[in-house]
């Protein structure tokens, strides 16, 4: 009976039990295909990712990424932490399913080691513009919205809908009612809210909902934090500062798994060319399956 191993890491956490849990395969090269899918759905976790070999010359790994429901072409906390776990030297490019994504080793504001992926550019697309609906749907009063922010949808990748929130304390009552934001999302069915309030000059603090992935809430969500980045320069929210401007995004406190989330964006207003996402990670354990 084939046995197959995995290790279970934090992700954008330095600390255990903190950030966003993840389970990588290190070597899942040859697995059966119809085990990917249960595989996920048994572990239950936001993500979980299988390492393969690469399909393309100019990656070195293949990397497949599955949430309990689906696999999904690229995510920020998966990325990170598989680089992470595989420690295949400074820099390493991962082949997910929207093409190649570089990620490297550097270090944090503070010193401390961690992973950096590149994503794509900015795509900016369309807006939500009945903010009682939206505001219904994720369980706060339309006073509560931001009325100088766009409600917007934007992606690095997976696509997210941007919601500007006035304070913490509406933030901290937030609650997906999945029917409701269904309907607003009736075009675009897995679509996902991205829920954000400004506590400092770059700093801000958030929470994703994702009941159309089978995630209630996400406590780190680097492919939503990427994109928040981009928006927050984008609207002159955080002024370009020398061409890279950094963006600090907490997540995961209402949970009780806070994460940090350091974003880069390269440009400014109108030309952004470029987000970085990165964030520590810390090995919690791991297992296996007999199939």
């Amino acid at each position: 009976m084939p046995r197959l191993s995995y290790v279970l890491v934090d992700v954008f956490t330095r600390r255990r039990f903190g950030g966003n849990p993840l389970a990588v395969f290190p070597e899942a090269h040859g697995y059966d295909e119809t085990l990917l899918q249960p595989i996920a759905r048994e572990l239950n976790l936001s993500e979980t990712t299988f390492v393969q070999q690469p399909t393309r010359s100019d990656c070195d790994f293949r990397v497949r990424i599955l949430t309990p429901k689906a696999e999904i072409p690229m995510a920020g906390h998966p990325t990170v932490g598989t680089a992470f776990v595989l420690d295949a030297g400074e820099r390493v490019v991962f082949e997910e399913g929207i093409g190649p994504i570089p990620v490297e080793r550097a270090k944090t504001p503070e010193g401390a080691p961690m992973w950096v992926m590149t994503q794509p550019p900015p795509r900016f697309g369309g807006r939500l513009q009945d903010r009682t609906a939206v505001a219904a749907a994720v369980g706060i009063r339309p006073q509560e919205l931001s009325t100088t922010l766009p409600i917007e949808i934007v992606a690095t990748g997976l696509p997210f809908v941007m919601v500007p929130v006035k304070a913490l304390d509406s933030l901290g009552r937030a609650r997906q009612r999945a029917d409701l934001w269904e309907v607003l999302v009736a075009d675009a069915p897995g679509l996902c809210p991205y829920l954000f309030v400004q506590t400092g000059a770059s700093t801000v603090r958030t929470r994703m909902f994702g009941a159309g992935h089978g995630i209630v809430e996400d406590p780190a969500t680097g492919s939503a934090a990427g994109p928040l980045a981009a928006y927050l320069v984008d609207h002159g929210v955080i002024p370009p500062s020398g061409g890279r401007t950094p963006v600090r995004v907490e997540q995961g406190f209402e949970m009780g798994r806070p994460s940090v989330i350091h974003a880069e964006v390269v440009g400014g207003p109108g030309a952004i060319s470029g987000v970085r996402v990165g964030g520590e990670c810390v090995t919690v354990g791991g297992g296996y399956f007999d199939v």
